[in-house]
């Protein structure tokens, strides 16, 4: 065995040294490179500072930080050394370096906040989501009488015919259909009572009193009853074709029955108040606007005052060119006053076609006048409209436009397009139900002319080439038997 060798004593300094100068060089590369977090405490001066610098290779990131870093490391390596040398120094080594960070501005990503549910059930609970609305649509409920009633002559009690409706939705506006065969129609009275509400409402009262002690003396009644519309059906008495032959106003407003649902008994009482005439209840309908959930009506704005009297000048215009195409007539017409300037039969060939006046035009243009849908009839307003709004022109069909609102037209300087029956004459209102299911009101010898004036007592109309005039009451009651539908440049 051999002797254990120990280092002589003069060389136990210099190998100290060494081995102290190597330590040293192995201990700063492991201070650069970072020295394991567990073996690593880092005290900032400035304690206030919330901000973490960031260092990434050679470049530091941070915010402002204080200047100064003091970086205090303890190790306590344990060195062996063959043969027989143990050695366990404790070093202490205090790095002091000063840092001046360079700040890289860099912009912060907007955070995507995460929805917190029970954050807005109070405003869930506040506002619930309102219950989509769904659009009114019009539906006729008809009594299919198979033989007309008879009304009894001087009996207050009358005679009640019923229409069963079951269609549970809400109304958002009624109209009545009402069709009477009756000589002196004004010993007539007429009332709609909803069964299950006990809604009544005053259809006719005696027309035609108190301006004449024995009402109306004219026949028959051929009517739809609207509030929408300008003229009340208890001052009508007409020679022909109906004495109340028209679209007009019932004795009460049947707005008492909006809101109100469809379903249950719908009672008609008519009833003969005077003796020598008597008469029959042909049939009659109930013509809904139904829906779910009604809209809201919109505020009516009431039209601006307008002067007692207005003539436009400028409006000019040419017979039309064919049997049936008065509306496109008269809607070149209407266009040229505001400068555009469209052939009459390329108009007439590009409205579209149907079997419902509403959507196109109905028939042969070259077809006999006076029918009605199926057969060679015309096209209502908004076709026509919706042709000039491709040419450029605001224009906007209206069903129905009141005689105010006409009125306010004409004095801002704007003709007006409507329809009306023959040469301004009354019509009797038919309700039509074409393929699609969309009833609308039709009447024989259907036209059109344009509006350009009015005064107290008449209005003035261009019809074909010529301005003509007609008193007021005869010119609202031709136009009423289409709705009192027209044409204007604003909504």
């Amino acid at each position: 065995m051999q002797p254990t060798k120990q280092l002589t004593p003069t060389l136990l300094p210099v190998f100290l040294s060494v081995l102290l100068v190597t330590f040293l060089l192995v201990l700063s590369q492991s201070v650069s490179a970072g020295a394991p977090p567990e073996q690593r405490q880092e005290t900032v001066v400035d304690p206030t500072s919330t901000a973490t610098p960031t260092l990434t290779g050679e470049e530091m990131t941070t915010t402002p930080l204080s200047p100064s870093i003091i970086v205090s490391e303890t190790v306590t390596p344990t060195i062996t050394i063959t043969p027989t040398i143990t050695f366990t120094p404790t070093i202490t080594v205090t790095t002091t370096f000063t840092a001046t960070p360079t700040t890289t501005a860099e912009p912060s990503p907007t955070p995507t906040p995460t929805p917190n549910p029970d954050h807005f059930l109070p405003l869930i609970m506040k506002y619930p989501t309102p219950r989509p609305v769904v659009p009114p649509e019009t539906f006729l409920f008809c009594d299919s009488l198979p033989a007309s009633l008879g009304i009894p002559d001087n009996s207050a009690a009358g005679v009640e015919d019923t229409i069963f409706v079951s269609d549970p939705r809400l109304i958002y506006d009624l109209n009545v259909a009402l069709y009477i065969d009756h000589t002196w129609v004004g010993d007539l009275a007429a009332k709609l009572t909803h069964l299950e509400t006990g809604t009544s409402v005053t259809l006719l009262d005696r027309p035609g009193i108190p301006s004449s002690s024995q009402g109306c003396s004219s026949d028959d009644v051929a009517t739809v009853l609207d509030d929408e519309i300008s003229s009340a059906a208890e001052f009508k008495c007409a020679s022909s074709p109906a004495a109340i032959s028209g679209v007009y106003q019932p004795n009460q407003p049947l707005g008492a029955f909006d809101q109100q649902s469809m379903a249950g008994t719908w009672t008609l009482n008519i009833s003969d108040h005077f003796q020598n005439d008597a008469g029959r209840l042909t049939s009659w309908c109930l013509v809904g606007e139904i829906s779910e959930s009604p809209p809201t009506p919109t505020p009516t704005v009431p039209p601006p005052p307008v002067p007692p009297s207005v003539r436009l000048t400028g409006v000019s215009g040419q017979p039309q060119a064919l049997p049936l195409n008065c509306e496109s007539r008269s809607a070149v017409d209407w266009a040229a006053y505001f400068g555009y300037y469209i052939n009459e039969l390329t108009f007439t060939y590009q409205l579209p076609h149907s079997d419902n006046p509403d959507r196109g035009f109905v028939g042969n243009v070259n077809g006999v006048w006076g029918q009605i849908p199926p057969h060679s009839y015309g096209v209502h307003a908004e076709p026509v409209a919706a042709l000039l709004r491709q040419y450029g022109l605001p224009a906007y069909a209206h069903r129905p436009l009141s005689w105010e609102a006409l009125k306010a037209e004409i004095a801002a300087g704007r003709p007006v397009q409507v329809w009306i029956v023959g040469s301004v004459y009354n019509g009797i209102p038919l309700y039509y139900t074409p393929s699609d299911g969309l009833d609308t009101i039709v009447a024989r010898y259907e036209h059109t002319v344009v509006v350009t004036g009015y005064s107290e007592e008449r209005v003035y109309y261009l019809n074909g080439g010529t301005i003509y005039s007609k008193p007021i009451w005869q010119f609202l009651d031709s136009w009423s038997a289409l709705g009192n539908m027209a044409i204007t440049s604003t909504p």
